[in-house]
């Protein structure tokens, strides 16, 4: 019997192991769950950026806020994704975790160019949050 709780315990945590995949039809972010009404339509000299998060086990109890330029945005669950509309420059990424992550902050400059698309996935590396830039 004993033999048997293992082999149930090792197979079930074996899905927490590894790191997150990309996802292939991500869903938007509700608009309810945005905590600005800024980034949500296009602009003179905006450009978009996609930030998708990652599919799988790890990390999947941790919901981080993300923020663009210390200013909230909204939170990213596994599989959706939030379109922003933002001005050309550079900007700062970040991603905070919320009190059932024990992942620290991540944070990243991102550069947006008027008329184009910045790809980015949200993910976890170990017990590590990343964002990882994407060419589509």
């Amino acid at each position: 019997m004993k033999i048997l709780v293992v082999f149930f315990a090792v197979t079930i945590l074996s899905g927490c192991i590894g790191n997150t995949v990309p996802t292939q039809n991500s869903t938007l972010v509700q608009a309810g769950l945005w905590k600005t009404e800024n980034y949500r339509t296009p602009g003179d000299n905006t450009g978009v950026l996609i930030i998708n998060r990652d599919a799988g086990y790890r990390g999947s109890s941790c919901i981080p806020l993300i923020s663009l330029n210390r200013e909230q945005i909204a939170p990213l669950n596994i599989g959706e994704k939030l379109v922003l509309h933002v001005t050309g420059g550079r900007h700062l990424l970040r991603a905070h975790p919320n009190r059932n992550c024990a992942a620290s902050p991540v944070e990243t400059f991102v550069e947006i160019k008027a008329g184009q698309a910045t790809n980015y996935r949200f993910g976890f590396q170990d017990r590590t949050m990343v964002f990882t830039p994407v060419a589509y």
